[in-house]
């Protein structure tokens, strides 16, 4: 039986408690949720249980003979040289070896030698399993990895594979206690699901640190909340446990106030009382008892203190300014990388004022590329990108060194990002509001946390006003108060969005649309993110062993048409395409225009930043106002092709009804 018990717990760095007190004991079928404010230990903590760090007080005890489970933070040289499927496998121990032994202890004829060695196979294959080869698979395909990407060399994956490589050998040693910190940065929607789903059948003691609401709720069986004046432990979900908290500082804010209120009444009679000869007793008597009531309000707000998760980021984006009906539109944009084939096919598609839209697509599908296309961040290979002259884009990078000067202060960065007309005091105020007040602001970029230069990116933004944001993975780095604070303000911005992210409380709360993005194009689910979960649920059952029943399922609807429903069929068929085709004539009409007016804004957009063009004023006139002509006709054209793809998809849909 694996258990983990710690009594006392405290760990210093610079002489400053990250943190002490910590006791508790996790034992198999527990799964503990390490939460709190970024800084207050639940990584070091890992690293205590792992044997990685020194306590500097208490002590951690391991049952004897469990084996722990805890993914390294470097990669050494000679580990990049190996092949993936290899290095996860060489976790375990050698199969070959063991088979070597039992050949020669048969050839031999050695009865207690093949004795022994077949209590050594029923322990092996106890601990590993039957097929260690079948099973690294099995856990690299969940994590994501395609069966081309089993024998390749580690140093030829990117950062984020690496990651998803380490967890995947770990998972593979089949540990009693398994230590996993943020297990889901890297990891996309399927994988995270993937992931939920192994840990909730994991049999060990299992500990981890995550910011995934969703995550948290699914997997942990028990809370332990750092950051406030001691730590608490508690049975049940993390929403329980939020719950458990609200409710217990309002019993406590109660309880304080009364004692406030009872304190102050015996003060009020002390003070008239205690210079009159007849009464001095009796108010020094009421003084001691005084005492003991502040002694408890004080013990009161202690408890408070404990239980409080933290300061959190709280506010709401600006009111923007009104931008244009279409801020952008993407015609025939297709990107590559050198010397391979585009990404995906040329993408169209239109981001309408006020929508929140979510990108989403597995890992390497290109959905950071198609953000920074958007922003202009990258050239495109074909097609191109309108952003509406009315448009002003605030962009949230999750790769912070693409944004940020490392080198620069925090004040001197937001200074450089932001606004130059806004004042010291405007400046300083945004960064307090983002947690990040006068101790930061001579700090070195460089020198900040993940989540403090994500807050420090987010500030920019507020002091931006932009009135559309393209947000790449805005919530990585954030712990979940700082989580919540965002999720509540892009919820209530009243611009429009378009945002890459994998985390589900993100995605469920906040994007009225989202954009699965393949490599066969873009597909849209206008019910938001449950709509395109509930697709991907139906698919998926379709292709876990369903696929059978799904296939003869679609040939008995076939089997049931008559040939009157076929003729019928057939007619609608030629009466859907007789009704779209003149639409769709009079579409690539306007779409042929508006790729001309396109390349004449470019041309006359080169001329204006021409200086040259200046020294004839009559000739900048006129330059301006046939820009003007231009800009104004491409949005004419963009809001006719809207109404025309309306129309087309109300005709498609009609037919589908019928």
């Amino acid at each position: 039986m694996s258990r983990i018990t710690v009594q006392n717990l405290g760990k210093n760095y610079g002489g400053e408690p990250v943190f002490s007190g910590v006791a508790f004991e996790v034992s198999p079928g527990m799964r503990l949720a390490l939460t709190g404010p970024n800084g207050c230990g639940k990584s070091t903590l890992l690293k205590v249980l792992a044997g990685e760090l020194k306590p500097d007080a208490g002590q951690m005890t391991l049952s004897k003979g469990a084996r722990v489970g805890y993914v390294a933070q470097e990669m050494t040289g000679d580990i990049l040289d190996r092949q993936l499927l290899s290095w996860v496998l060489s976790a375990l121990p050698s199969w070959n070896e063991f088979w070597e032994q039992w050949e020669r202890a048969v050839k031999d004829e050695d009865v207690a030698r093949i004795e022994k060695l077949s209590h050594r196979q029923a322990e092996f294959e106890s601990l590993y399993g039957y097929n260690p080869d079948h099973k690294a698979r099995a856990i690299l395909t969940g994590l994501g990895f395609h069966d081309e990407d089993l024998f390749k060399r580690i140093g030829e994956l990117s950062g984020g594979w690496r990651e998803r490589a380490k967890l995947g050998r770990v998972l593979l040693q089949g540990a009693d206690v398994l230590l996993l910190d943020e297990p889901t940065n890297h990891l996309d929607l399927e994988a995270v699901e993937w992931l939920e789903d192994y840990l909730l059948n994991f049999r060990g003691t299992l500990a981890f640190v995550v910011h995934d609401r969703i995550f948290l709720n699914r997997v942990g069986t028990h809370v332990l909340f750092l950051g406030g004046a001691k730590p608490i432990l508690r049975k049940g979900s993390f929403d329980e446990f939020l719950v458990w908290d609200a409710e217990n500082r309002e019993q406590r804010a109660k309880e304080a106030a009364k004692l406030s209120a009872k304190i102050d009444n015996e003060y009020k009679y002390i003070n008239k009382f205690r210079v009159k000869a007849r009464k001095a007793a009796q108010a020094q008597s009421k003084l001691k008892k005084v005492e003991k009531l502040e002694r408890e309000l004080s013990q009161i707000k202690e408890v408070q203190a404990a239980s409080h998760r933290g300061r959190s980021l709280s506010f709401r984006l600006p009111e923007p300014k009104r931008g244009d009906k279409v801020p952008v539109s993407v015609v025939d944009l297709e990107f590559h990388y050198q010397g391979g084939e585009s990404v995906w096919p040329a993408l169209n598609f239109q981001l309408f004022r006020g929508k929140k839209v979510a990108v989403v697509a597995p890992n390497g599908a290109g959905k950071s590329t198609l953000l920074k296309l958007i922003t202009g961040s990258l050239a495109p290979a074909a097609g191109h990108v309108k952003i509406g002259s009315g448009t002003d884009i605030g962009y949230f990078s999750q790769h912070q060194h693409e944004i940020l000067n490392l080198d620069s202060t925090v004040l001197g960065e937001i200074r450089r990002l932001s606004d130059p007309n806004l004042t010291e005091e405007q400046v300083m105020s945004v960064l307090g509001l983002f947690l990040l007040g006068e101790p930061f602001f001579d700090r070195k970029v460089k020198g900040l946390s993940g989540g403090e230069k994500s807050r420090l990116l987010l500030a920019t933004l507020f002091l931006a006003r932009a009135n559309v944001l393209i947000l790449d993975e805005p919530t990585n780095h954030l712990d979940i108060e700082t989580r919540e604070g965002l999720i509540s303000a892009l919820k209530d911005y009243e611009g429009t969005l378009l945002f890459v992210a994998h985390d589900r409380y993100l995605l469920g709360e906040v994007a009225e649309e989202v954009w699965s993005l393949d490599e066969n194009g873009i597909v849209q689910y206008l019910g938001g993110f449950e709509a395109y979960q509930e697709k991907r649920k139906q698919e998926q059952a379709c292709l876990a062993g369903q696929a059978a029943a799904c296939d003869s399922e679609a040939a008995r609807e076939k089997r049931k048409l008559s040939k009157e429903d076929k003729r019928r069929q057939a007619e609608e068929r030629n009466r859907l395409y007789r009704r779209l085709k003149p639409l769709k004539a009079e579409y690539d009409k306007l779409e042929a225009d508006l790729e001309k007016v396109l390349e004449e804004q470019a041309g006359l957009e080169e001329k204006m930043n021409d200086p040259a063009t200046y020294e004839k004023p009559e000739e900048a006139l006129k330059l301006n106002a046939a820009y003007k002509d231009a800009t104004e006709w491409a949005e004419t054209l963009m809001e006719r092709m809207a109404g025309l793809e309306e129309r087309i998809e109300a005709a498609s849909g009609d037919a589908e009804d019928a």
